[in-house]
C-alpha cells in the first residue's frame, strides 16, 4: 500500500474514533443533564402523602369513607351525609358509625367553609331533651349559650342518614357565651315538629385520619 494512502485511512480512523469519542461525551452530558432536571423538578414538588394520610380534605368525604379519630379509638364508618344550602351557603354533616359488638357508636360531623376557614364540629345528639331554640340565650349542661344564627335550609340526604332524601330542615346554632369550643345545635325536619338537640365540639382537621373509598 502507498504510504501516503496509508497515512490517509490512518487519519481518518483518528477523526472517526476522535468523532465518535466526542459524540459518546456529548449523549453522557445530556443524560446527565435531563437527571439533574428530573431531581430538581422532584425537589420542587409537594409530595401529597408527605404528611401522611391525615392531611386528607375533609371537604371530601362521603358515604363509605372511613374515619379515625385520635381522641377515640377505633374506625368510623361514614354512613350517610346531609349536604345543606342556604342562599347559596353549603355546608355537610356526616354520620360517623362506629358500632361494634360491644355497643353503638355513633357522632354526626359537620364540615363548614366560614369566614374563619373550614371548620370542624364533632356532634353528639341529646336524647330526651326538652330544650327549645326561642330565646336568644340557653343553658345547658352548666353551660350558657348564646344564638349564633338561625335559618331553613335545603338538604339532599346520601346513603343512611333517618332523613329524607330531600327536603328543608330549620336549625339553629348557638355557641358559648363566655366563648369555648363546644357548640349546640338544634334542627327539626318538618314545620311543628320537634327539635333535635346535639351538642358538639370543636376538632382540628388534624386529628382526623380519612381514609377513603
Amino acid at each position: 500500500m502507498d504510504l501516503g494512502l496509508l497515512a490517509t485511512v490512518l487519519v481518518l480512523l483518528v477523526v472517526i474514533v476522535l468523532v465518535a469519542g466526542a459524540v459518546a461525551v456529548l449523549v453522557l452530558l445530556l443524560q446527565r443533564r435531563r437527571r439533574e432536571q428530573g431531581l430538581a423538578e422532584r425537589a420542587r414538588t409537594v409530595d401529597p402523602m408527605a404528611a401522611g394520610p391525615g392531611v386528607s380534605d375533609p371537604r371530601r368525604l362521603k358515604p363509605g369513607d372511613v374515619v379515625r379519630l385520635s381522641a377515640e379509638p377505633g374506625d368510623w364508618v361514614v354512613r350517610g351525609t346531609l349536604a345543606f344550602e342556604e342562599d347559596g351557603y353549603r355546608w355537610k354533616e356526616h354520620l360517623l358509625d362506629g358500632s361494634t359488638a360491644a355497643g353503638e357508636r355513633r357522632h354526626w360531623l359537620s364540615v363548614e367553609e366560614g369566614e374563619g376557614g373550614l371548620e370542624l364540629v364533632l356532634w353528639d345528639r341529646v336524647p330526651g331533651s326538652d330544650l327549645t331554640p326561642d330565646a336568644a340565650e340557653v343553658a345547658h349542661d352548666g353551660v350558657a349559650y348564646r344564638r349564633d344564627e338561625r335559618g331553613r335550609a335545603r338538604y339532599a340526604s346520601t346513603g343512611t342518614t333517618g332523613a329524607p332524601d330531600a327536603g328543608t330542615a330549620e336549625y339553629a346554632d348557638y355557641v358559648p357565651a363566655a366563648g369555648g369550643e363546644r357548640r349546640l345545635s338544634f334542627e327539626r325536619w318538618s314545620a311543628g315538629g320537634s327539635w333535635e338537640v346535639s351538642t358538639g365540639r370543636v376538632v382540628l382537621a388534624e386529628s382526623l385520619t380519612i381514609l377513603h373509598s
